[in-house]
C-alpha cells in the first residue's frame, strides 16, 4: 500500500496566503513619510503578491461646522510585495511628500 502525503493541501482546502498587511503601512510611511493629518493607510491585496495602497488625509476644516470635515486620497500606489513582505517595485514610486497646503 503507497504511503499518502498527510501535509499536502487538498484541491479544495484553501492555500494559507501570509497577511503583510502592517509591514507593507510600516514600509510606506517610511518611504514617503507621515502626513500631519493622517486618516488612515488603506492596503488592499490583488493578486500575485500585488497590493494597492491609500493613504487617506483628512481634509482642513472650512469653518466652524464638523460637517465640513472630510477625509480624501492623498496618495494611491501599487505595489509588488516579495512573499516575506518586502515592497519590490511600486508605482508611482514612493518618494517623499510634500507638505500640503
Amino acid at each position: 500500500m503507497a504511503k499518502v502525503d498527510q501535509d499536502a493541501p487538498k484541491k479544495d482546502e484553501p492555500v494559507a496566503v501570509p497577511n503583510h498587511t502592517e509591514k507593507i503601512k510600516s514600509q510606506v510611511l517610511e518611504k514617503v513619510g507621515r502626513p500631519p493629518r493622517l486618516h488612515r493607510v488603506e492596503v488592499c491585496r490583488h493578486h500575485d503578491g500585488n497590493y494597492r495602497v491609500n493613504i487617506w488625509e483628512q481634509l482642513e476644516s472650512m469653518g466652524d461646522s464638523a460637517l465640513s470635515m472630510g477625509v480624501h486620497i492623498r496618495s494611491s500606489y501599487y505595489l509588488k510585495v516579495s512573499d516575506t513582505g518586502e515592497i519590490i517595485r511600486s508605482n508611482p514610486p514612493l518618494t517623499k511628500l510634500g507638505c500640503s497646503a
